[in-house]
């Protein structure tokens, strides 16, 4: 039995600013969707096109990144389904700063600025959970702009290893053996590095004793030292 998508309303409500909502504004605002579909690479929207609302992730997973000249990118984050999407939240007729792009084929909620502006003048804590939306994501952009500038690729390479082995945990799953299912250029597009650093990434933490490199898994040997070379000693004391 096929499963139905998730509506408006629930997926508004997964939101953990908007859950705070009262469920009059969610509805508001739930009636205010369109939804936005992209194939597999194509563009949920564009870096330099018109700003238009929030997004929420309903399938699929999208990327939000920004391309260099050369060709390469940096991924700021990726969005999966119930995960918003804030960049194109603004009122002031302005574009969007980065791209999304649906990394297999996606549909995305889109509530209009419009619809926002709206809704929040009658009822300003919506324009709130709005504001709060994008300070968080700004937190998060923060501590990857200083990670880039200040930590080496070993250590942004075990770093995210620890996350997702930390979610695995979470989830209740075994977290030692990790299933290589992104690509290396999409890990190297989230650390802000090349393919080439990854691979040297890899096996500097191999020789320290931290993985065991497989082609289609890493097993994580030293959960300790992996931590240590990801935080170093604030966090492996």
């Amino acid at each position: 039995m096929a499963i139905a998508p998730r509506t408006p309303l629930e997926l508004l409500r997964d939101v953990s600013v908007l859950a705070d909502l009262q469920a009059s504004d969610l509805r508001a605002l739930a009636d205010a969707t369109d939804v936005r579909k992209a194939a597999r690479g194509t563009a949920v929207f564009s870096e330099g096109q018109p700003a238009e609302g929030l997004f929420i992730v309903r399938t699929g997973e999208v990327k939000v990144m920004k391309g260099g000249r050369d060709g390469r990118e940096q991924i700021l984050y990726i969005a999966k389904p119930g995960r918003p999407i804030v960049e194109g939240i603004r009122f002031d007729g302005r574009s969007y700063a980065a791209s999304a792009i649906a990394m297999r084929t996606a549909t995305a909620l889109l509530v209009p600025n419009e619809a926002i502006l709206q809704i929040g003048e009658r009822r300003p804590v919506v324009l709130k959970a709005m504001l709060d939306l994008r300070a968080r994501r700004s937190d998060r952009i923060l501590t990857l702009v200083s990670d880039l500038s200040l930590r080496t690729v070993p250590a942004r390479l075990a770093s995210f290893l620890c996350a997702l082995v930390a979610a695995r945990v979470a989830r209740g799953e075994e977290g030692t053996t990790l299933v290589r299912d992104l690509t290396t250029e999409t890990v190297a597009g989230r650390l802000g590095t090349v393919r080439e650093e990854i691979s040297r990434g890899l096996a500097y933490l191999e020789r320290e004793g931290a993985l065991r490199v497989n082609p289609d898994v890493i097993e994580v040997v030293d959960r300790e030292r992996l931590e240590a070379i990801a935080y170093g000693s604030r966090k492996s004391h």
